[in-house]
């Protein structure tokens, strides 16, 4: 039978019985019904947000922006009073905390009392932000949690064009004011230019008064000068003395660090001597150690020798009788080969007789019964003779007794037991190897071995006996030196104890050297000290001399200084005057120019306030939300469908079918109704959804290929009944939130990103969305070649399986025949 008549076979057992009929139609409309729920709603999850309940609290109290009254809040909560964004409800702060508390607001914004008075100070010293609160209810639903989020951002946006608007209102304003403070400038620096007039008056009296006292400061400087040289001379003299000073000092210093060092070194090498003393106490006690246990066993050595020579008297012995065990076998096994064998086999032969001639009796007296009883049916009338009845009566028992079935099976018995019997003594019998005669001849063959290993043993026996006697005597040897070894470690330990008291002499005396090296270098560094402190004290006189000289010379150069700077101020304050001159003009013609700025109109308000706007476009638009969610719908639909599908089919094996013709007519059972269900999907999301595709043709070849796919994957598991299906089902789980389903691929955790690519969803959805919504037959291709290798793996998957069901329902059916 082959494959498709099994599959015919089966499609036809299926659609005989109504009830499993029914339920596969049911199962086939199950994605279909499934995906046409989901996926025919037209509208989206933004087209109904004025229903989504927000609570607006205004508590600003206003405030006062110069001399106009402004209150932000009240001018928020018109413009959201004109909107429908969210479902504003505008209520009190108690009835705002009561509801988030019943769970009938999604977000409550709060207006605080300060919102307007905070728009007051941006042009303060300490500006304040305006801070807006809101409180979402995230737990409600994820979802209008972002959107409120959303329309806060747009609230935000919104306040802050409002008072960029506002202040650029009040900046052009205050032009009209510029060209007022231009002119009052200008009238200030005429008056400034009358004040500098007199300023250059007085800079000529002070240039005169200075140039008078200039002989003076020349004469103190000279003075400064001649001291400054005595000074020095006085600083030279101690200096030539400090390096005999320091040099004294530092030769102490050097003493004392050579008796350190000399100190650190024998304190260093203490320990290592101790050491020394101890591990050569160590080792005498390790010597004693080691002769008295070669001492311990010199009884033990004297035992090995003497054993070796009783060894060589036993093993004449040993050879007389693993000789004569030899040869009672070499005789044992000439008898079998020479009487026993002979006599058997012809036993054998004679019993063969017997039976073949006792077969050839019984077949003659069984003929001559025959004969007999054809010659009586031919005659009748000898039914009456008593000598022929009698022979006839003896034929038919001669005949019975020959042919008795009970006596022919104790004869073939005869026959068996005799072959075994002349096998049993016979070399390399055909039909029982191993046999007596076998086992006899390898029984000579071990015995000889044990008696050669006998004789090697009885020529090696003396060289054992002269080895144990050399390791008698160097044991004894052996003993001798190790005691003059200990010996010499007593010695060496002595020695060692001698060179470590010595040691700890010598480093006592250093220890004294060093003490007194130490003082001597104190006192010295204590001179150096006294002669350095008494030559910097010089010094800060020569110093100071020099620095009253220098400020002497200093004052002398900054007196000519001054008067030549003097000089230059009344020069700068002319130019200063002329100066204050021309700024009084430029700013009379400033005020001139300010004064023509014109008013700024609403549309150069409105572009100041907010100067960027938004133009966007979209690329690859869906219709209607609902093709947002139809590739992941339409892949769960038809994985869910094959899943129930399954229930259905018969996974058991008919009698004399192959593995193969029995895997491949399931595959055809489920993968048709596969198609048939991809098939009614289609047509449902074409015709009656109106779904708009790019290319409806790929699309439903598309739908066909994954289910096919889908039907290799459900098909593996099902074979494992419903653990598989468990396992199955738990797939479409796994895959519900890691195949792009929810969220873009590219937002998902590292570690799901990477399982994605594992998941044949990924590339199903993938490959509807473009034919849905992206009409890229580039990437439908891409993900159809990589489904293409799921639908390879899995059915050879599913093929191994089949193979595997087959071969153990086979061996159970012969475990049960046996």
């Amino acid at each position: 039978m082959n494959v498709f008549r099994l599959f015919i076979a089966e499609m036809a057992k299926l659609a005989a019985k109504k009830g499993v009929l029914i339920s596969v139609i049911a199962a086939l409309l199950v994605p279909v019904v499934y995906g046409g729920i989901l996926l025919s709603p037209t509208w989206g999850p933004y087209d109904n947000l004025s229903n989504l309940p927000v609570a607006v609290v205004n508590k600003d109290k206003g405030a006062m922006s110069g001399e106009e009254p402004i209150n932000v809040g009240e001018d928020l909560v018109a413009d959201l009073k004109k909107g429908k964004d969210l479902g504003w409800e505008f209520v009190s702060s108690t009835e705002a905390k009561k509801g988030l508390d019943n769970l009938d607001y999604y977000m409550v914004i709060q207006i605080p009392e300060d919102f307007s008075e905070k728009v007051t100070t941006v042009l303060g010293n300490q500006p304040q932000k305006l801070e807006l609160t809101y409180i979402q209810n995230e737990g409600l639903n994820f979802m209008a949690a972002q959107v409120t989020r959303s329309a806060t951002e747009k609230i935000r946006e919104k306040l802050g064009d409002k008072i960029t608007e506002k202040y650029a209102k009040n900046m052009f304003a205050s032009l009209g004011e510029v060209s007022d403070g231009f002119q009052s400038a200008a009238d200030g620096s005429k008056q400034l230019n009358d004040g500098m007039i007199q300023l250059n008056d007085g800079t000529n009296q002070l240039l005169q008064s200075l140039t008078e006292k200039s002989g003076d400061i020349s004469k103190l400087a000279d003075g400064a000068n001649e001291l400054k040289a005595g000074t020095g001379q006085m600083l030279h003299s101690l200096s030539g003395k400090q390096g005999d000073i320091s040099k004294l000092a530092n030769g102490s210093k050097e003493l004392t660090a050579g008796t350190a060092e000399m100190l650190r070194s024998l304190q260093t090498k203490s320990g290592d001597i101790s050491k020394l003393a101890a591990g050569s106490a160590a080792a005498d006690e390790g010597t004693g150690m080691l002769l008295q246990g070669l001492k311990d066993k010199q009884p033990g050595i004297k035992d090995l020798a003497e054993g070796a020579k009783q060894l060589e008297k036993s093993i004449p012995e040993l050879k007389a009788g693993t000789t004569g065990i030899l040869n009672g076998l070499k005789g044992a096994q000439t008898a079998i080969k020479s009487e026993i064998g002979p006599g058997t086999q012809a036993i054998s032969a004679g019993v063969n007789t017997v039976v073949s001639e006792s077969q050839q009796l019984g077949a003659g007296l069984k003929g001559l019964s025959a004969d007999l009883d054809a010659f009586l049916t031919a005659n009748p009338a000898l039914k009456n003779d008593p000598a022929f009845m009698k022979i006839y009566l003896t034929g038919q028992g001669l005949s019975a007794a020959a042919n008795d079935p009970v006596k022919g099976q104790k004869l073939a018995a005869l026959q068996q037991g005799a072959a075994k019997v002349a096998g049993a003594f016979t070399e390399n019998a055909v039909p029982s190897p191993n046999s007596l005669a076998d086992g006899m001849n390898q029984l000579v063959a071990g015995q000889t071995a044990i008696d050669n290993g006998v004789t090697v043993l009885n020529q090696k026996v003396p060289l054992l006996q002269k080895g144990t006697a050399s390791v008698e005597s160097g044991w004894d040897t052996l003993v001798g030196k190790v005691g003059e070894l200990r010996a010499g470690t007593a010695q060496i330990a002595a020695g060692n104890q001698s060179v470590n008291n010595g040691w700890s002499t010598l480093t006592e005396g250093v220890t004294k050297l060093n003490a007194g090296a130490s003082q001597i270098s104190a006192g010295n560094s204590t001179v150096e000290k006294g002669w350095r402190d008494l030559t910097s004290g010089a010094s800060r006189i020569h110093s100071g001399m020099s620095q009253v000289s220098d400020g002497n010379a200093s004052v002398e150069k900054g007196w000519g200084d001054l008067t030549e700077g003097v000089t230059k101020l009344n020069d700068g304050a002319g130019k200063l005057n002329d100066g204050s001159g021309e700024l009084s003009s430029g700013l009379m013609e400033g005020a001139e120019k300010t004064s023509g700025i014109k008013k700024a109109t609403d549309a150069n308000i409105s572009m100041f306030s907010s100067p960027v706007e938004l133009k966007s476009d979209t690329v690859n638009k869906y219709p209607l939300y609902r093709d947002s969610t139809a590739p992941f719908v339409i892949s769960l639909a038809l994985f869910v469908g094959i899943l129930i599908m399954s229930l259905f089919i018969n996974f058991k094996k008919p009698e004399e079918v192959s593995a193969l013709s029995w895997f491949g007519a399931k595959f055809m059972n489920l993968g048709s109704l596969a198609v048939v269900q991809a098939l009614l999907l289609s047509l449902v999301v074409l015709l009656f959804l109106n779904m708009n595709v790019y290319n409806g043709a790929g699309f439903v070849l598309f739908a066909l290929f994954v289910s096919l796919v889908f039907t290799a994957i459900v098909l593996f598991f099902a074979l494992f009944g419903n653990a598989g299906r468990f396992i199955a089902f738990a797939l479409v789980v796994l895959q519900l939130s890691t195949t792009g389903a929810n969220l873009p691929i590219d937002m998902l955790p590292e570690n799901l990103r990477a399982l994605s690519e594992f998941l044949p969803f990924t590339y199903s959805i993938a490959g509807f969305k473009a034919f849905i919504s992206l009409n890229d037959s580039g990437a439908a291709l891409s993900n159809m070649s990589i489904l293409l290798i799921y639908f390879a793996v899995f059915g050879v998957l599913s093929a191994a399986a089949f193979l595997m069901k087959s071969g153990k329902s086979q061996s159970q059916k012969f475990e049960i025949a046996g």
